[in-house]
């Protein structure tokens, strides 16, 4: 137990170290996320739920706070669904 929390500190203790470098090296050459990230790892989820104000939730991990306060109130999520408001119509 002792030798790993040794280990978790020594490896912290580099990452403190290594983080101002890489901020100096961003600095120096311009550099951008998408310059250091590769796309095709990040996911990107479409609006399923909006508000009047804009405001939007895809569905996926914690409901956001403007959503559970008007479900409190009494509102349905079908209420925020994206294209609810559009008037579908039935064939």
């Amino acid at each position: 137990m002792k030798r790993r929390l040794e280990d978790a500190m020594t490896e912290a203790s580099a990452a403190e170290e290594i983080i101002p470098l890489i901020k100096q090296a961003i600095a120096r050459f311009g550099l951008e996320p998408e310059d250091l990230f590769d796309g095709d790892n990040t996911e990107t989820t479409t609006a399923l739920y909006r508000d009047a104000n804009g405001n939007t939730w895809g569905g996926r991990g914690r409901r956001p706070t403007w959503l559970s306060e008007a479900l409190a109130l009494g509102k349905t999520l079908e209420d925020f669904q994206v294209g609810a408001a559009l008037g579908k119509t039935s064939k």
